[in-house]
């Protein structure tokens, strides 16, 4: 439990605020969406009777306008209707009717409604449907008086039949609600409940037919959370801004406790099926979910995955011992951190169009000692770091170069640029602000200025828009997998290098570490040391020192030298 400290308990306060805010905004407006639903149900059920096929909800359309036919609710009416038998007192004519052929649809629907009509047997069976035991018969009464008063002559005109009875029986339930509440108000004469005027609610056959709008499970009524992804396009977007100022608070308040996100998994409600040709409505074969065969002993059987822990059955497949393929992917990544280039220079494909291995025993030997070592980062870390190969320097060797120009033997260490984060922590580090101090805790906006002195790894990523600085340098897109980051050279990087106020601030900083240094060349000397992990040369002394001049010691002439360094090659790529 956090703290009950001032700051947390105002969280609380504005948290419940808005939380209230928008569950009302989604009670409220998915009540509205669901009664409209009810009132078009003769455009849904019309586009069935055309054989609209089943709709792709894997891109469904998510801006609605009122008259927008929702491809989600048309699946739904069209898996409700097809599980319905075909004596269904409501439905049951329209199932029967379904199979009748075009040319003979008139007669046949008035052939069929003379035998549902006499089936009910005498209507006075089921009269004074205003008492509460009133009573229905075989077949819906008012589905049958809808069809004798506007024949169909299609399935078309069938669907407008019962659109039209199913408007006029929402909106007679909505108006007896409002009448009924009324008769509750101080000072109104009451009125039983078998009243007459009680008759659109009391009544057995309304009630029948009511169970096909209002009961759970039925197509228009669903929980709020389905119904929310229906709304209108600008209900929806006022939904989501007061979702979004909720997880915006939870986000930056300096009050909100910290949190860890989790993931639960559900029980599928229905099989697995193959999509053919990948059309999720072209269904195949069911399958189980178990792990990749092709990655499976030929002589096993795969291992079904028990509902409920599938992903995690999935991530033990993957870091099984007996699958070879995990950790030649991972060493080869972590190689690729470290050179540049993987030892398979296609990270993200070791299938069999991919380039082999440069090095395949170097690559073996990695995979095996790092499943002896038990998957251990550092221990893999160290193995490649105390390696003569990453020891080595960028240095050219002719002989080498015409030999193995693209470097594949590794006869010299590939010189890298700095990715975005590593330039930003190294040149914080370099001006004496990195805070290493702080572990974990809230992200931060990477574009802040005043800078935020701490380590890149907790900047906030936006995955909707990419920043144009992350874009500058080649940061991986959040929305994808990427593999390997591309590299790029644009005049953007050098403009950002020197008039960019976030590396002008550090060489500020940097220049004031050594302002108590008294002698220039020593002052200079530790700037290039600090800079560079080396000591300048007598050319980069003498050039400095000219530059200098007469320069005071606190003077914006040290901050244009730090400056330099920080935009400098020597510190932006690694040799």
């Amino acid at each position: 439990m956090p703290d009950d400290t001032p700051a947390y308990q105002a969280y609380q306060i504005e948290l419940q605020k808005r939380q209230i805010a928008a569950t009302n905004m989604r009670r409220d407006q998915t009540q509205v969406m669901r009664s409209r639903l009810r009132m078009q149900v003769a455009m849904y059920l019309r586009e069935l009777a055309k054989g609209t096929p089943e709709q792709d909800l894997s891109a469904a359309f998510l801006s609605y306008r009122t008259d927008d036919l929702r491809p989600l609710v048309l699946n739904r009416w069209r898996d409700y209707l097809a599980e319905l038998p075909a004596n269904d007192p409501v439905f049951g004519p329209w199932k029967q009717l379904s199979s009748v052929a075009a040319d003979d649809y008139a007669a046949r629907s008035q052939e069929l409604l003379q035998v549902w009509k006499t089936e009910n047997g005498d209507p006075a069976t089921f009269a004074n449907q205003h008492a509460l035991a009133s009573a229905t018969p075989k077949w819906n009464p008012r589905v049958l008086a809808a069809i004798e008063a506007q024949p169909p002559t299609s399935p078309v005109e069938l669907a407008d039949v019962y659109g039209k009875m199913f408007a006029e029986l929402n909106r007679q339930w909505l108006q007896a609600l409002l009448d009924v509440s009324l008769g509750a108000v101080e000072g109104v004469a009451v009125i039983t409940d078998e009243d007459g005027r009680y008759e659109p609610i009391n009544s057995a056959v309304n009630a029948q037919l009511r169970r096909h709008l209002y009961e759970p499970g039925t197509p228009t009524a669903m929980d709020d959370e389905l119904a929310s992804t229906l709304l209108n396009r600008t209900v929806r977007d006022n939904l989501n801004g007061k979702e979004g100022a909720i997880h915006g608070l939870q986000l930056s308040d300096a009050g909100s406790p910290p949190r860890a996100m989790v993931l639960t998994e559900t029980v599928p409600e229905q099989p697995f099926r193959i999509f053919v040709r990948g059309n999720p409505i072209s269904r195949g074969e069911v399958v189980q979910p178990h792990f990749l065969t092709a990655l499976t002993s030929t002589t096993a059987t795969p291992t079904i995955f028990p509902d409920g822990k599938r992903r995690r059955a999935l991530a033990e497949s993957i870091v099984d011992p007996n699958n070879p393929l995990s950790r030649r992917v991972f060493v080869n990544w972590v190689w690729q951190q470290h050179f540049g280039r993987g030892l398979v220079r296609t990270p993200d494909d070791f299938g069999t169009r991919s380039q082999p291995p440069t090095h395949p025993e170097l690559l073996d030997y990695l995979a095996s000692t790092f499943l002896e070592s038990g998957g251990s980062l550092k221990q893999l870390h160290r193995q490649i770091m105390l390696s003569r190969v990453y020891q080595q320097g960028s240095v050219e060797n002719l002989e080498a170069r015409n030999a193995d120009a693209d470097n594949e033997l590794l006869w010299r260490m590939p010189r890298r640029r700095l990715d975005l984060e590593a330039m930003r922590d190294s040149m914080l580090a370099v001006s004496g602000e990195l805070d290493v101090a702080e572990i974990g805790g809230r992200p931060f906006e990477l574009r802040s200025h005043p800078a935020v002195p701490r380590r890149s790894v907790y900047g906030f990523v936006n995955r909707d828009i990419v920043s144009s600085l992350a874009s500058t340098f080649d940061v991986a897109d959040a929305n994808t997998c990427t593999a390997q980051r591309p590299e790029t050279t644009v005049p953007q990087q050098t403009l950002f290098a020197l008039n960019s106020p976030f590396i002008q601030d550090r060489a500020a900083a940097f220049a004031k570490l050594s302002v108590d240094i008294e002698d220039r060349a020593t002052r200079v000397a530790a700037m290039y040391q600090r800079a560079f992990g080396r000591p300048p040369s007598h050319e980069e002394r003498q050039a400095a020192t000219e530059f200098l001049g007469d320069a005071a010691s606190d003077g914006g002439t040290w901050d244009q030298l730090a400056h330099v360094l920080l935009a400098s090659n020597e510190f932006i790529f690694v040799d």
